[in-house]
């Protein structure tokens, strides 16, 4: 009777505290390839599904179907979701990355893969990121711009085609403002509104009317008008001062929203309004927002990422229906080509005054964070505001460790989670890995004796929760 009472008492908890958590709003949300991330408005990070490479930064390979949160840092300032890796940037400027790293796309100058953020060199003066299939391009405060990572097609702008593990900056200019990357190329603009854009070329997504790949940045038209950029997979999406968006690329799926599926190696404007605010390319499909805060998409859907009710694709922007026009945000993703099959196609958005995270596609590990495996064809807007995962355990006696403080010999008792399967992870003050091990019994005993004195953060986690709690080593 005691175990049942400390149960519901725990039941009980949970609703207040995930209730709690979802009271900070979601700021931005970023679609990997089968994986999401989102940045929430106190600057935390939390990731939701496929986990195969580490690329939700929990520690370890554990698909998550509900929003987990990275570590217990709260002072992130941007995030950017890759093929199967992520990078973010904190508030003082320092530059992190996890996931997998087979061409050297974290950065962090070799080719291991990440469980956990892992910092990207030991400069403070990042200022956005940005994760492609398989390579990265950041902008530093001095407005030069640094790629790393998988170069076959010249897609890091820095001359060659040779891999790097460690950023290198694209030529020497301090005038670049931001960066788009997609499948196999990338798109930049400069602080005076021009397009440029290196790497893969032959479907056109580089947009100079050609079918040559470069691997330096190459001008794209001579307009100084364009305000904003999103590369998709093999092809690109822009928009002008003047409110018009723009397309050019691969188009067997409609991607390029001109209403036939016919490549073009040039920017071709997509139907004639000029009301278009936000704008964004997933792996073969796109979405725009118009200043009415309406949402539109086309292109590919065979997986319901477009979120109109069907899984056919549409070769013209069409209006989503039923969630009115306060959309806010929305994430593609960018997904990959593989034999034929389309990886990445679910799409994240914020909407409404609370920013509430709205998901639809694909979800078979989990991606839309709803908690099952089952597709969506609409977007449903209760992704992330009470299926939390992970809780704060500081007031709790959910589990102990004991004694706390100690000299590093806890005991950990878990009675009152109803479980005798652990995976026990430790992490110090900065998020970082420090001890890792599985138990079977409801007690057991960790060993952090050889750790310095300080504060660190026990993680327990079975099938159905992850709870923490912070102790103290003198």
């Amino acid at each position: 009777m005691r175990k049942f009472y400390l149960i519901i008492q725990l039941l009980i908890a949970v609703v207040f505290i995930q209730t709690a958590q979802a009271q900070d709003s979601w700021l931005k949300v970023e679609a990997g390839t089968e994986f999401s991330v989102a940045l929430k408005s106190d600057s935390t990070l939390w990731s939701w599904g496929r986990n195969s490479n580490g690329q939700l930064g929990l520690g370890n390979t554990v698909n998550r179907m509900v929003p987990f949160q990275i570590g217990v840092d709260s002072d992130w300032k941007q995030v950017s979701a890759g093929a199967a890796h992520t990078l973010a940037v904190k508030n003082d400027g320092t530059l992190w990355a996890w996931g997998s790293n087979g061409v050297g796309q974290l950065g962090i100058g070799n080719l291991t893969q990440k469980t956990l953020p892992n910092q990207v060199g030991n400069e403070s003066n990042w200022k956005e990121v940005h994760a492609g299939q398989g390579h990265s391009i950041g902008i530093k405060e001095d407005s030069t711009i640094w790629a790393w990572g998988f170069n076959t097609y010249g897609q890091l702008g820095i001359g060659n085609t040779i891999n790097q593990s460690s950023p290198v900056q694209i030529g020497n200019l301090h005038d670049w403002l931001t960066a788009s990357c997609g499948g196999g190329h990338t798109l930049a603009l400069k602080a005076d509104s021009t397009l440029w854009a290196f790497g893969y070329n032959g479907t056109g997504p580089l947009g100079d009317s050609t079918t040559i790949q470069s691997n330096v940045p190459i001008q794209i038209g001579p307009s100084h008008q364009w305000t904003s950029i999103s590369a998709g997979f093999e092809f690109s999406l822009a928009r002008k001062a003047d409110g018009t968006i723009w397309s050019w690329g691969f188009n067997a799926n409609g991607q390029l929203g001109i209403g036939n599926t016919t490549t073009s190696l040039y920017p071709v404007q997509i139907g004639v309004n000029n009301n278009w605010a936000l704008i964004e390319a997933g792996s073969s499909f796109g979405f725009a927002i118009n200043t009415n805060g309406e949402l539109f998409g086309w292109g590919f859907n065979a997986n319901g990422q477009l979120g109109i009710g069907t899984t056919n694709d549409e070769y013209y922007p069409i209006q989503e229906v039923g969630l009115g026009t306060n959309w806010n945000y929305i994430s593609g993703a960018a997904g990959a080509v593989n034999a034929g099959s389309v990886f990445g196609t679910h799409s994240l958005s914020l909407q409404g005054s609370n920013f509430s995270i709205c998901a639809t596609g694909s979800n078979y590990v989990g991606q839309l964070g709803d908690n099952t495996t089952t597709q969506s064809n609409f977007f449903n807007c209760s992704t992330g505001d009470l299926n939390v995962g992970l809780v704060e355990m500081d007031k709790s006696d959910f589990f102990t460790a004991m004694p706390n403080p100690s000299n590093g010999l806890f005991t950990i008792n878990t009675e009152t989670l109803n479980s005798s399967r652990h995976l026990c992870n430790v992490l110090d003050a900065t998020g970082k890995e420090v001890y890792r091990n599985s138990f079977n019994t409801e007690i057991f005993q960790i060993d952090l004796q050889d750790l310095s004195s300080g504060v660190y953060i026990i993680i327990l986690e079975n099938e159905a929760l992850s709870v923490k709690k912070r102790v103290v080593i003198e």
